[in-house]
């Protein structure tokens, strides 16, 4: 049996970002991830380690020395340190980043 595959046509504007081109595309929801996904004391995984290099890399070829964290990928060993590094260097590289409101607990 053939699945129907639903088309919307709609322009959508992102603040920053020019609209999407009109045409048919498929809107897809993505479900928020369970709360068990983050412990701040698990080991961080090879795709974390990954992205610390890459905002390591960015922070230093950005930042004159005196912004930066300090800290290096190396010494980052749990998801919680490798949380509060990423979120410190990005805080620094985007200082006027959007300020979202958190969205509240099973919502």
């Amino acid at each position: 049996m053939a699945t129907k595959k639903t088309a919307v046509r709609k322009r959508v504007l992102w603040e920053g970002l020019p609209p999407l081109p009109p045409g048919d595309y498929t809107s897809i929801r993505v479900p928020l991830p369970p709360a068990s996904a983050f412990r701040r004391d698990r080991p961080i995984s090879d795709l974390i380690k990954a992205h610390l290099e890459h905002i390591h890399h960015a922070e230093s070829a950005r930042l004159p020395k005196e912004k930066r964290d300090g800290r290096r990928p190396e010494d980052i060993h749990t998801e919680g340190e490798a949380a509060a590094y990423i979120a410190a260097v990005t805080r620094t590289l985007h200082p006027k980043g959007r300020k979202r409101a958190r969205r509240k607990p099973g919502s």
